[in-house]
Parts: C-alpha cells; structure tokens; sequence
C-alpha cells in the first residue's frame, strides 16, 4: 500500500507542479508596487491544493491576519510556506537556496517571494523591500529562527528581520506551527539537518497522513517597543501557544481555507 500510495501522489505532486508551471503566466496580478506576479488568489489555491495531494490535514486556532501586518514563525520545514501560504494571502521572505530549487524556486519567485543571502551584507536591503511590501498594505510572513527545528524547540529569533515592522509601525503577529501525530511528536514532517528535499518528501508522501495545528496569536502592537523586545515577545507568544494546554485535542479544530 505504502509503495502504491507513494507511486499515485508522486503523479498527482508532478502533474500539479506542472500544471502550475503553465497557469501562471496567464493568471497574472499587478502588485501595488507595479510588478506582475500570480494572483494571489491563485497562489493560495495552489498551496491548498498541495497539501490536500500529501495528505496534510491542516487545523487552525486564532483569527485570520488581516493586512498590513508582519507574521512570524517558528520554522519546521519547508511545507511551512505551503501551509501557510494556503491560510493567508502572504508574501514570504526565504532563503536564497529556495530560488534555485528546480520549478519551486521559479514558482516562488514569481508569487512574490523575497530571498536573502546569508551573511552576504543584505540585511539593509531586504528591511528596505520589507517595509515596502508593509507599507503597500500587503501581508509578509518571515521564519526569525534562520533554520529549521525538529519543532521541539524555538531557537531564538534574529531581531534585525524586525527592522522594517518598527520603522513602518506594522503589527507583528505570531504564528505558531505544530506538526504532530495524533498529538505527539511527528519525526517525518521536520526539515532538518542533512536530510535532502527528496529525502523529507519520500517520507511524505509514504504516510498515509500528515497532521498540522497553526495558531494565530494576538497582534503585537509596536508602540514603544524596540526590534529585540519584538523579537523577544513574538518568539515567547509562539511558544507559550505551542505548550498551550486549550489546544489539546488538537483535533477538536475546524480547517479554514484563505479567503477568495
């Protein structure tokens, strides 16, 4: 069964990657600052569609996010951006590695993504292009953490990606993302350490089903705040919505879809 289920959704994953591949350039959206991009719309549709071909089943806590507004969350793995991006019409900052990643890394590029380089002296220029996509109203999800976790842990936030909310004076909504096993700790949906992308999605789409809770924590309003001390608040909102006994069972939670 698990090689057959692996054989059917490897079909489904690649028709749809695809499928993506020849829609975008026809179903195209003039962002507020001028450029062409994949409707948001569209864009959120894709996501959906991908977690319903891996069998992710997504529930949700909180109210949807309504922009402007910078989310941040902890990083599990790379099906963060699928889910999330899925819940919301966000734009997402990631690493540079992503770009070149075959047919995502084009997908991406052109749904509005931002990609850093690490330690490659960007960090004022990215803040720049943050606070534009803010101050266009628009919704930017970043992962502070600069890695990815087993999702035990929430490493401490880098608060210079913070920058940009403070200078704009952007709520920050925290966001936080537990993947799990009837409750308990998932080891197969984790993107960490030396495993390779076809690694984590052969184990994948081997399961029959992968589980994620996302939380929408309460805005974090600015006033007087310093980037560390938004860092600081944000990274302790996420955790304590983690450790969270009102989210236990998890499956008590109703899926939402990102509005039209």
């Amino acid at each position: 069964m698990g090689a057959i289920r692996i054989v059917w959704r490897s079909l489904m994953l690649t028709g749809h990657v695809l499928f993506g591949l020849l829609l975008t350039p026809f179903i195209l959206h003039r962002h507020p600052g001028g450029i062409l991009r994949t409707h948001p719309v569209v864009t959120s549709w894709w996501h959906n569609r991908l977690t319903d071909i891996l069998g992710i089943r997504v529930t949700v806590s909180g109210h949807r996010p309504r922009p402007p507004a910078l989310l941040v969350s902890n990083h599990v793995s790379w099906l963060d951006i699928v889910i999330l991006g899925g819940l919301t019409h966000t734009d997402f900052l990631s690493k540079d590695e992503v770009r070149r990643w075959p047919l995502i890394g084009w997908l991406a590029a052109r749904a509005g993504t931002l990609f850093i380089r690490r330690g490659d002296g960007q960090a004022g220029a990215v803040s720049a292009q943050i606070a534009q996509r803010l101050r266009e109203q628009g919704l930017l999800t970043l992962f502070p953490e600069g890695t990815t976790t087993d999702g035990r842990e929430v490493r401490p936030f880098f608060s210079r990606l913070f920058a940009a909310a403070v200078d704009t004076g952007t709520d920050v909504i925290p966001v936080a993302l537990r993947y799990h096993i009837g409750g308990g700790f998932d080891p197969v949906a984790p993107y960490t350490g030396s495993q390779s992308l076809a690694q984590n999605l052969r184990g994948l789409l081997q399961r029959e089903r992968t589980e994620v809770h996302v939380v929408f924590t309460q805005a974090i309003t600015l006033k007087d705040h310093s980037r560390k001390e938004v860092a600081e608040l944000a990274r302790s909102a996420i955790i304590g919505a983690l450790n969270s006994p009102e989210q236990v069972p998890l499956t008590q939670h109703r899926p939402i879809r990102a509005a039209g």
